[in-house]
C-alpha cells in the first residue's frame, strides 16, 4: 500500500466516521443499524464490528479488547494503523464525541494536515 492508497482509505474512514457521528448525535444509535454492513461484519472489518457492538451497548473497554486482539493479527503497519482508526472512530462515535474532536483524533494517526473544516465556525 502506497502513500497515495492509505489517505485514499484513511479520508474513506473519516467521511464514513463523520456521518455516522452526526446521525447518531442526531437520531440515536440505533439509528446507525440500518447503515452497516453486515458482509463486513462477518469478515471482521473493525469498523463495522465495532460499530455492531456499538449499536448493540456493548461496553467500550469489551470492544476494545476485541479490536485490538483484531489489530494485532495485523503485519502490515499501514493496515494496523488504518484498523486502530477504524476501532478509535467507532468508540468516538459511542462516547457522542463532537467530529471536530473526531477529525483531529483520527488525524492524529497520520501525518496529514488536518481537514480544511476542522475549524470552520
Amino acid at each position: 500500500m502506497n502513500k497515495r492508497q492509505f489517505k485514499e482509505e484513511y479520508e474513506k474512514i473519516l467521511n464514513r466516521s463523520i456521518l455516522f457521528s452526526e446521525k447518531a448525535r442526531r437520531e440515536g444509535m440505533l439509528a446507525l443499524e440500518d447503515e452497516l454492513n453486515i458482509s463486513k461484519v462477518k469478515q471482521k472489518d473493525v469498523f463495522e464490528l465495532a460499530l455492531k457492538f456499538v449499536i448493540d451497548g456493548t461496553d467500550q473497554a469489551v470492544i476494545e479488547k476485541i479490536c485490538l486482539n483484531l489489530i494485532n493479527q495485523e503485519n502490515n503497519k499501514q493496515l494496523k494503523t488504518l484498523k486502530t482508526i477504524q476501532m478509535v472512530a467507532a468508540l468516538s462515535i459511542q462516547a457522542g464525541e463532537n467530529t471536530r474532536i473526531m477529525k483531529v483524533t483520527l488525524n492524529s494517526y497520520t501525518d496529514f494536515p488536518l481537514p480544511s473544516d476542522t475549524f470552520n465556525d
